[in-house]
């Protein structure tokens, strides 16, 4: 007998939609209509007003307090310290309705940039226990600016864990990309919307909705499987009606032996 596991992953943009208006309800009201089992968050800011039309909110702590049924780990990408003893970060977050046995913060590699922009970058890496088997998440966020370090991000991907292993996350790349090429060779992930829906191009996830960026629709949020996992891929869906950030969640549901 199998049961369904689903896996939510969003750049919530620190709670920002697309009417440029911070406003983390509407970012949980979505998380709680989808009710995922394990939900991985790019872009969740602690003590950060200096990103556009945000405060000074802690937003690790509100993802705790609404949503005490996941448990969570947070994996900042930066962390720096604030005059008042506060620290400033901005990074990726996991939540699992499911025990977490064990998770990492990886640094992903960051040459020297092409680009006078960049941004450290962090994958999130849990050890999940699901129905008494162990299931290794990844969620992360690629270098946007520099394609030198998102290159190099996609290349330490490919050895970052042993399956069976699910990633997700924002990797900035669009499947025509060379990029995505990079990450589907070699055989150590699979592209599951390949895999569910085969022929079909990517849904678009970015620029539905009118917000700022980008200036076109296009793909760039995805969720990859080891090829362990290819058999248990039972969809891949772009939610694409919440506006609540300039991202569209992208939701992953795998079959799984009870």
């Amino acid at each position: 007998m199998k049961n369904a596991v689903t896996i939510m992953s969003w750049n919530v943009q620190w709670g920002r939609g697309a009417d440029c208006r911070v406003d983390w309800q509407r970012i949980l009201a979505e998380i709680r209509r989808v009710a995922p089992d394990i939900v991985i968050l790019q872009e969740v800011a602690q003590h950060y007003p200096e990103l556009p039309d945000n405060d000074d909110a802690d937003q690790v702590a509100i993802l705790s307090t609404a949503l005490p049924q996941y448990h969570g780990c947070y994996a900042p990408g930066i962390e720096e310290g604030r005059a008042d003893g506060r620290r400033k970060r901005f990074g990726n977050w996991l939540g699992s309705r499911h025990p977490i046995r064990a998770w990492r913060s990886v640094a992903l590699p960051a040459p020297p940039a092409t680009t006078t922009q960049w941004l450290p970058r962090t994958a999130v890496v849990a050890a999940i226990e699901v129905a008494n088997r162990m299931l290794t998440v990844v969620g992360t966020h690629l270098e946007y600016y520099c394609a030198r370090q998102r290159m190099a991000q996609v290349e330490a991907l490919k050895a970052l864990v042993a399956p069976p292993a699910v990633l997700v996350g924002d990797l900035n790349f669009s499947p025509q990309s060379p990029e995505y090429r990079a990450l589907a060779e070699g055989g150590h992930w699979v592209d599951a919307w390949t895999v569910a829906c085969p022929g079909k191009a990517h849904a678009h996830t970015v620029g539905l909705h009118g917000a700022p960026w980008p200036d076109h629709p296009y793909c760039c949020d995805y969720a990859w499987v080891t090829p362990d996992l290819v058999a248990q891929v039972v969809a891949v869906e772009v939610c694409r009606e919440t506006a609540a950030s300039d991202h569209q969640p992208v939701v992953l549901t795998l079959s799984w032996p009870e």
